[in-house]
């Protein structure tokens, strides 16, 4: 019997935190009604914030939950990346990147993926962890 770790429930709600953020700023700022270009944010961010926590609650499904955290992590920086270079209509100074850019977005996104990995190391199940410990010392 494997034993939930009280951390990986703080990982866990802090993953949904980030999560929910995304998903309230995309339908914020890139509302479905203005265009179907953004047809395709709001639904990832939903997959994050619903699928992925809930594949990071069974140490059986916690790897899958990382996988498509990558995926989504890497779908996310491609279609923001691509959005804004297809928007840009001025020169690139350094206030513009912080403040108009998907940048900051970006590094919110990236956050998300150090995340996922303390999450699946604590949610690997005590056995494992047993073992690999015992590998070490010997």
């Amino acid at each position: 019997m494997t034993i939930f770790p009280l951390s990986a429930k703080f990982l866990i709600f802090i993953h949904v935190c980030i999560s929910l953020v995304g998903l309230i700023t995309h339908i914020k700022l890139h509302p479905v009604t203005e265009s179907l270009y953004f047809l395709w944010a709001s639904p990832i961010s939903l997959f994050s914030l619903v699928v992925i926590s809930m594949l990071y609650t069974r140490p059986s499904t916690v790897a899958w939950g990382y996988m498509f955290n990558a995926g989504t992590i890497i779908i996310g920086t491609v279609g923001m990346l691509y959005f804004f270079l297809l928007s840009i209509e001025r020169p690139i100074v350094i206030a513009h990147l912080l403040s108009e850019s998907p940048l900051p977005g970006i590094i919110l996104l990236w956050v998300k993926l150090p995340l996922a990995h303390l999450i699946l190391n604590k949610m690997k199940p005590i056995e494992k962890r047993v073992q690999e410990s015992k590998c070490k010392e010997a």
